[in-house]
């Protein structure tokens, strides 16, 4: 069995898996990224749109939300605002087939931790979420 590749320490000296929602309304994405990141270990939660992920955030508290920008109802943005006005220290990154600049730039300015084109190379996708979870020397 793997070790967890990011964990934390819990006030008693334990270490915690690092916690990861995947926001994604296309079920195939979805459970796809959920599954690889949880078999490096991480603690994964699941939303099928940004309405059900803001839903999931006072319980599930994950360090960082993946997040398709364009889902039904309250989009990847809408998910990055809210995260950062209730949870301002949980990273956020966006993963999206629209590619213009415009979006990309909207993103960074609200303070996206990366931006992520699709289709996703989820090796890409792990070696990006190990460097958010991991801090700085």
């Amino acid at each position: 069995m793997k070790e967890p590749l990011e964990q934390q320490e819990c006030e008693d000296g334990l270490m915690m898996k690092k916690r990861i929602l995947v926001v994604d309304d296309e079920q195939i994405s979805r459970d796809g990224v959920a599954e690889v990141l949880t078999d490096e270990g991480y603690e994964v939660a699941v939303a099928a749109d940004g309405q059900e992920a803001i839903t999931l955030l006072p319980s599930f508290q994950p360090d960082l939300v993946l997040t398709d920008l364009q889902l039904p109802g309250l989009d990847g943005i809408g998910v990055l605002n809210h995260v950062r006005s209730v949870s301002p220290t949980t990273l956020v990154m966006i993963f999206t087939a629209d590619t213009t600049i415009d979006a990309k730039r909207r993103a960074e300015r609200l303070g996206v931790e990366d931006y992520i084109n699709k289709p996703l190379d989820f090796a890409d996708l792990l070696m990006r979420v190990m460097q958010a979870l991991t801090p700085e020397v």
